[in-house]
């Protein structure tokens, strides 16, 4: 595509054809000078404003990946700064260039034996190189319009996903998705097999089904609840297969339906993508509701303005709910990052500042600090939520008529600190999860190569009663009947008679929980929580597999944003060699495995707050249960995310600062005694070795739990499920006033 206006210069890409996500390639951007030509000192931009993880540029090594080029005319030598992954500068020396020079910036060059550019791991219908020019030394940059774009697609099929309804009655219409993926998440378009679905408890209009090309990787197929009880469905093309997240059918219908949502999906930097994002959430990825949370410093009002007219064409009672809203965006001195949602339509924005905003029009309505945002809503049908993103948020502040929850995962990590901490404050608030992510995918987000982002997407699990829509949406979050996952469809529920999660309580009696959950994978464990104290651990199978150790690390940097850590570590087997290894929540590309041989590895771990980890298979010389391990970790923490200034102003750039070094021996027969655990320092970081759990341990946990001894007071029940892929919930609280009987 081909950018040309009069009087400025031109640009297009080559080649303009669809890109594969994660494939790599060479493009060339080529700038044609326009009339006015380009001084000595003048400068060219190639940029792109989605938040990409193209491959870094470099310009170093012509034999290894990412290698960049610049060819000019020999009269206008051109300098390049490569300023990020998103962008370059090049620099225009010796008499300039004169209208119909050109300048081409090659992504990619293979003449020195490179592999190629990494193209983005995620798929966009458009993905731009702008361009803009600076004619003079100081000169302003004017953007051409018409910028060439590509189109990035998903990949070949690495993954069979089957999402369906998580409670449903029986006789009652269900929709199912069955989503085929690459190996980046994304919806595999090109996928053309036959699929056939098995299903248990529910029947299907079909069960077979050849995709097309108007399917684009996904089929949504339609059906009805036969029988009560806890069913999946299974679907296979004879050489991928995949499970769905279990469907919980009542014969009677209950007060709430548990419905699935993204209410932080994130944003997109141009607003004729917000459609796009719109139609993602509902299509691909599955969910009934979904906010389009744009940073409000970086908003302007004809964006906003565009982001509701999505929000209202999408908006579908019964079937899928934008939630109308916006991110407040402050410094954490001022408050952090809050998620302003609306119950109605056509609400104005209050930004924190305008400081990325070119019209200032409006800038009177700002609200600068988070006691304003209060005061300004205070009485409204508007609902806020904190969390931990470009900033956290600052739990000094809390205004409970308004803050019904808070986010304690997304792709920036799990945060359970903030969990805890505001269950210290002795806040009363429930816990959502989001995807937080800039790249268009709300609902079904992985990081890819993003140095700011380490995991997938977490999701909410809202009850809502009545219709599915906006109003009893907003509805059931302001009760906090909500919980979060780290992604995983985990069903759970927690009761104390007829007062479901997130309700307060007054009672004079022990209080009896009821717990029920359903996960999409072997249960690890299902703890009870009061407050922040660890009161019950629910009895669970404990199988292991034979010859298998399991290897998991996790925590966090610090209490704040880009908290995470890198885990650089190696293992060694006397007395056995490696069979196979099992990675678990390897979220980021970043994480990998290397120089295999038949005793030992190393790996590469980038994750935040959440429990990475490996599995390996041992096969012993002799007695198996006398081979030894020997494990050795470094840590290296995330420590400061800005360099402008004087460091505390954007750019950001990521800096790292050495952390822990560790080293763990024991024989395998050593763990049959039970997991060793080394702490590695404060959020949880430790290292812990034991034998691997068993496939086959339930995947289902369902039972009472009387507190005998309650605390007079609020007391906040609240259960976390782990499972053995790691994949966790968190439910809101029960807020327990107890009251002791009188003697």
């Amino acid at each position: 595509m081909t950018s040309k206006a009069a009087g400025l210069g031109a640009a297009r890409v080559d080649p303009s054809g669809a890109v594969v996500a994660g494939s790599f390639g060479t493009w060339r951007v080529t700038y044609t000078a326009g009339e006015r030509g380009v001084e000595d000192g003048g400068r060219i931009r190639v940029f792109t404003e989605c938040d990409t993880d193209w491959g870094l540029p470099q310009l170093h090594d012509p034999a290894a990946a990412d290698y960049l080029t610049v060819e000019s005319p020999p009269e206008a030598p051109v300098s390049v700064r490569i300023d990020s992954v998103k962008g370059l500068t090049l620099f225009v020396h010796g008499r300039g260039l004169v209208a119909g020079d050109e300048v081409t910036v090659t992504y990619g060059d293979r003449s020195g034996g490179g592999a190629g550019s990494r193209a983005q791991c995620f798929s966009e219908g458009r993905r731009y190189f702008h361009v803009a020019e600076a004619l003079g030394a100081g000169a302003p940059f004017t953007t051409l319009p018409d910028s060439p774009h590509v189109a990035v697609t998903g990949g070949d099929a690495a993954r069979l996903m089957v999402i369906a309804p998580s409670t449903t009655t029986v006789g009652q219409g269900v929709r199912v998705l069955v989503r085929v993926e690459d190996s980046w998440g994304n919806p595999a378009a090109a996928y053309r097999g036959s699929v056939r679905l098995t299903a248990s408890g529910v029947d299907m209009a079909t069960l077979e089904h050849t995709f097309t090309v108007a399917d684009g990787g996904l089929w949504w197929v339609e059906g009805w609840a036969g029988r009560p009880g806890a069913h999946t469905l299974t679907v296979g093309d004879g050489r991928l297969a995949g499970v769905s997240n279990p469907m919980v059918v009542t014969a009677e219908k209950p007060a709430h339906t548990l419905y699935w949502g993204d209410p932080h999906g994130g944003q997109v930097a141009d607003a004729r993508k917000i459609p796009d994002f719109f139609r993602y959430a509902r299509d691909a990825a599955g969910i009934s509701f979904v906010g389009y949370q744009r940073n409000d410093h970086a908003h302007s009002s004809a964006d906003y303005t565009a982001q509701q007219a999505a929000e209202q064409a999408f908006d579908e009672p019964g079937r899928f709910v934008p939630l109308p809203g916006f991110e407040w965006s402050a410094e954490p001195s001022e408050g952090g990052h809050h998620n302003v949602y609306f119950r109605r339509h056509g609400q104005p924005m209050r930004r924190n500042s305008h400081w990325d905003v070119e019209d200032r029009s409006d800038e009177d309505k700002d609200l600068p600090h988070i006691t304003d945002v209060y005061a300004a809503y205070r009485g409204t049908d508007t609902l806020i939520t904190p969390h931990v993103g470009g900033e956290h948020a600052n739990l000094t502040y809390h205004e409970p008529a308004l803050e019904p929850a808070l986010e304690v995962t997304s792709t920036h990590g799990s945060f359970e600190w903030f969990l805890r901490e505001s269950l210290e404050h002795g806040y009363q608030m429930g816990f959502v999860g989001g995807s937080d992510s800039h790249d268009g995918r709300p609902g079904a987000d992985s990081p890819g190569h993003q140095e700011r982002r380490y995991a997938r997407g977490g999701l909410t699990g809202l009850f809502v009663g009545g219709d599915l829509r906006l109003d009893s949406v907003h509805e059931a979050l302001g009760a906090r009947r909500c919980y979060a996952t780290t992604g995983a469809r985990i069903v759970t529920s927690v009761r104390l008679g007829d007062h479901q999660m997130g309700a307060s309580v007054r009672t004079s009696a022990p209080p009896v929980l009821s717990v029920a959950v359903h996960g999409t994978a072997p249960l690890e464990s299902v703890e009870v929580y009061r407050g922040v104290d660890l009161i019950y651990s629910h009895p669970l199978e404990q199988t292991t597999v034979p010859h298998a150790v399991r290897l998991l690390w996790q925590g966090a940097s610090r209490k704040m944003s880009y908290s995470g850590v890198q885990w650089d570590g190696s293992l060694r087997l006397t007395g056995g060699s490696i069979s196979e290894v099992e990675q678990i929540r390897f979220d980021s590309p970043r994480s990998h495995i290397w120089d295999v041989k038949e005793g030992s590895l190393r790996w590469r771990s980038v994750q935040c707050g959440y429990r990475s980890g490996l599995v390996v298979h041992v096969v012993g010389v002799g007695d198996t249960a006398n081979v030894r391990l020997d494990v050795a970790v470094s840590t290296t923490m995330l420590s400061r995310p800005l360099f402008g200034g004087h460091g505390d102003d954007e750019p950001p750039r990521m800096a790292y600062a050495p952390g822990e070094r560790v080293a763990l021996t024991c024989r395998v027969s050593e763990l049959e005694r039970g997991a060793r655990t080394v702490p590695l320092g404060v959020l949880d970081r430790s290292l812990t070795l034991s034998l691997a759990p068993s496939p086959r341990r339930t995947r289902s946990a369902e039972f009472d739990f009387r507190d005998d001894a309650p605390r007079p007071g609020v007391n906040a029940y609240w259960v976390r499920v782990i499972q053995t892929d790691m994949e966790m919930a968190w439910t809101s609280p029960l807020f327990v006033d107890y009251v002791s009987p009188s003697p």
